[in-house]
């Protein structure tokens, strides 16, 4: 007779590699970091990243005690970080503030812009904050693991250590942007998690504030084709 006992889970991450809360004092080096690894992905690698980008991650990802960093303790120091999971919890009131603050701004780039438009098409079909106004969702950012990390499960650490974070601060709901294919399928095929929206790259166009013009940013990012939001209900 074959056992259907849940086989542990074994935690393959070496010893010196420790995973933790990210703090105030770890803004620049996630900023770094951000900049460094978004390269990889198809948004950052077509569009490029300006360097502001990973301050803007990183301030936004401070600001709730919910996004978590990789150091490795082997390293002389200071400067030892070698992996992030950043995130953030929206709330009805952030989000208007959000909106309001896009409203008076402007979008800034291309990249925000169609993130912009991620989070009005979510909101569009999440039922979160339509059945509970006071709810609160966890957004994850950004990942990032540095070059020669790769493959001792720092990405899948993370996740699951936000994750449960999420669980622990009472939030009602998880919410992400998935630019890779890698990360679609993980999200939609091994998380559990609703397609909530997608916007084809080529046909995505925004009016840039700085010239007036409309423009089609990502018309010739065909790998993958969308850029995909999705959620997955904790409650």
């Amino acid at each position: 007779m074959t056992s259907t006992a849940p086989t542990k889970q074994v935690n393959t991450r070496p010893e010196h590699l420790v995973l933790r809360l990210m703090t105030e004092s770890d803004k620049q080096e996630v900023a770094s970091l951000f900049v460094k690894t978004f390269r990889r992905e198809p948004l950052g690698e077509y569009h490029g990243v300006n360097p502001g980008e990973g301050d803007d991650i990183a301030a936004v990802s401070v600001k709730d005690p919910v996004s978590f960093v990789v150091e490795d303790t082997s390293l002389p120091g200071p400067h030892r970080l070698i992996a992030f999971r950043t995130s953030c919890i929206y709330t009805a009131e952030a989000l208007k503030a959000k909106e309001d603050k896009i409203a008076a701004e402007g979008h800034g780039d291309a990249i925000q812009a169609i993130l912009n438009r991620m989070t009005e098409l979510w909101l569009a079909k999440s039922t979160v904050f339509k059945t509970n106004p006071s709810a609160k969702v966890m957004k994850f950012i950004a990942l990032g693991v540095d070059t020669g990390y790769e493959g001792k499960g720092l990405a899948k650490d993370l996740l699951k250590a936000s994750m449960d974070k999420a669980v622990e601060t009472g939030c009602d709901a998880v919410t992400v942007v998935a630019s890779a294919f890698a990360t679609q399928h993980l999200f939609a095929n091994r998380l559990g998690f609703e397609l909530m929206g997608r916007v084809r790259y080529s046909e995505f166009s925004w009016v840039n504030e700085k010239t007036g013009k409309e423009e089609r940013p990502f018309e010739n990012l065909v790998n993958p084709e969308f850029l995909e939001v999705y959620e997955k209900k904790l409650v």
